[in-house]
């Protein structure tokens, strides 16, 4: 196997030509691995998909029971319940059908690449396993929370909706 010393004179990259004190470093060092095991998980999910699942008789509730724990139900009844109730005049909008769908879509991307970046993969966790929330201390973000083990675990979230589409992307710690 050749060293990285013997790649470099083959190169012709050798400390000697390199144009700056800090390229030369790079070009030199050694690569370590990253102190800590790193996985990421990343989902999309098509807004429409989950427009039609909902709108499917009587599988709205079954879906949000099968994807959302207690503490996300809780949340998504709170934030709901007052859908297809009439508005009073000079009070915040009612939430829409749609509203609703972008919301469990971004749940469910979120859990799909929580699950993903799992330091045991995706099989080792169920939906219910993994918690999606804002954070307290860090100014309102959303995170995850592992919740598989004896103590819950947080996972980096950037979820991002546009259009017709809602990507998650999960940074855990293994």
């Amino acid at each position: 196997m050749l060293s990285m010393l013997s790649i470099l004179s083959v190169l012709n990259l050798t400390s000697s030509n390199a144009s700056s004190p800090l390229q030369s470093a790079v070009i030199t060092m050694k690569p370590l691995p990253f102190p800590l095991a790193l996985n990421i998980g990343t989902d999309i999910v098509h807004l429409p998909r989950i427009t039609r699942l909902i709108h499917r008789r009587d599988y709205l509730t079954r879906f949000t029971r099968r994807i959302l724990n207690d503490h996300e139900q809780h949340d998504f009844r709170t934030r709901f319940a007052l859908l297809g109730a009439t508005n009073p005049p000079n009070e915040r909008p009612l939430p829409s059908a749609t509203e609703m769908a972008r919301w469990l879509a971004g749940r469910f991307a979120a859990k799909e690449a929580a699950r993903k970046a799992a330091p045991n993969g995706a099989a080792s966790l169920g939906w219910k396993d993994v918690m999606v929330r804002v954070s307290e201390t860090d100014r309102g973000r959303p995170e995850v929370v592992y919740m598989d083990g004896e103590t819950a675990r947080i996972g980096k979230l950037s979820i991002s909706h546009d259009g017709d589409y809602v990507v998650a992307t999960v940074l855990a710690a293994g």
